[in-house]
């Protein structure tokens, strides 16, 4: 993990000091695509497949019915999602077709992700999960290297090579992961999971990006990545911690989820988070002042870079919750914390939707959308705790 995010970190701090703002602006919201299609290519589907898979005398016991409306869904949303981003957000010249391509690859991979997870090689898990960033950095240094780097060309060579990627690995599933296929469930039980853990994946995934969209829409290519690149310094490291509590968290709450556990890993993920920012904004601000990163102006960029970093600390918390939940959460309980979150969503974005005239008010509206989000997940992930230990 600490691998994968030293290589796309890395490549941002390098970019940016190497493309024009307009080039650096696509490429950022190529890598925020890409970060889409992770956390949502499948139509948040893989999360059904581990809420209602397990692993029983070494096989990994699935429903069949389950494995394919993943595929056929995860495939038809990949192809509009890839349609949508090249019409609407990427203004350079990328073939529809290769971004179809990329989409689903990329999703694909998160799916094998969550296979591998499940049987808890998790070095293995993480390889896949981390693959992008390395292919990112590698196809970056060779473009370095032959002086022609340029999003356009990253794009395509990328496309490629996530292909050959998604190969290689669903072979490698294919002939290590025993399945064991059945029909435990019926469709209509898979159909209400999926709805509900769909809707959560979609809301999480917007108030996740809206930000970074609504900027480059409205903003132009220009501003969005030199958000892109604040949120690269102070937003990041926070998304490697929040990655991995995400990780590890989901598959120890399935067998371990109790009340006290959670307050307690609550308790200390929020001390090392405070370190974390303290350290992070020493970090680049000494960086800064001896010019070893691109530069930052701390006085007009201050507001964002403390809610970003507020960002950072909260996302970690929703990890946590997050992991409780699709642990253990009931059909129930995530549709009524899918439904408290929305309506909290409206009423922030109807309230302040006027007021979305600069990079420091979008960003603190998705603040506020966070600490909303995780109040619910908070107190719902309680409600399912108390609930299991009667």
């Amino acid at each position: 993990m600490i691998a994968g995010a030293g290589s796309i970190f890395l490549v941002n701090i390098v970019l940016k000091a190497t493309l024009s703002d307009f080039q650096y602006g696509e490429y950022s919201i190529f890598i925020t695509f890409l970060q889409v299609c992770i956390s949502f290519g499948f139509l948040g589907l893989e999360q059904v497949f581990l809420r209602l898979s397990e692993v029983r005398d070494d096989k990994l016991l699935t429903d069949k019915k389950l494995l394919k409306i993943t595929f056929v869904v995860g495939l038809l949303f990949s192809l509009l999602l890839s349609a949508v981003f090249s019409k609407i957000f990427l203004k350079i010249q990328v073939a529809t077709t290769l971004l179809m391509l990329l989409t689903f690859s990329t999703s694909l991979m998160m799916f094998l992700y969550n296979v591998v997870r499940l049987k808890k090689q998790f070095v293995v898990a993480q390889l896949f999960n981390n693959m992008w960033k390395y292919i990112v950095l590698v196809i970056t240094g060779i473009l370095l290297i032959g002086g022609n780097v340029n999003t356009k060309t990253l794009i395509e060579i990328f496309t490629y090579v996530s292909i050959g990627s998604a190969t290689f690995f669903s072979i490698y599933v294919i002939k290590n992961i025993p399945f064991k296929f059945t029909n435990s469930f019926e469709l209509s039980a898979i159909y209400k999971y999926s709805f509900h853990f769909v809707i959560s994946m979609l809301s999480i995934t917007f108030i996740g990006f809206f930000d970074r969209f609504y900027i480059k829409a409205f903003f132009g290519s220009e501003a969005f990545g030199d958000y892109f690149y604040l949120a690269t310094i102070f937003y990041f490291p926070f998304a490697l911690l929040q990655g991995y509590v995400g990780f590890k968290e989901l598959v120890f709450f399935k067998t371990n989820a109790s009340l006290p556990i959670l307050k307690r890993k609550l308790r200390n993920i929020n001390v090392l988070s405070v370190i974390i920012a303290i350290a992070i904004y020493g970090a680049a601000y000494v960086l800064n002042d001896l010019e070893v990163i691109p530069a930052i102006d701390f006085t007009s960029s201050g507001s964002v870079i403390l809610i970003l970093m507020a960002l950072g600390v909260l996302r970690i918390n929703y990890s946590m919750l997050s992991s409780v939940l699709g642990a253990t959460g009931s059909i129930k309980i995530i549709r009524n914390a899918n439904i408290q979150s929305l309506v909290f969503i409206l009423l922030i974005f109807a309230a302040g939707s006027n007021y979305l005239i600069s990079v420091e008010a979008v960003a603190f509206c998705i603040l506020l959308v966070w600490i909303s989000r995780i109040l619910v997940w908070y107190f719902n992930a309680v409600k399912q705790l108390k609930i299991d230990t009667i």
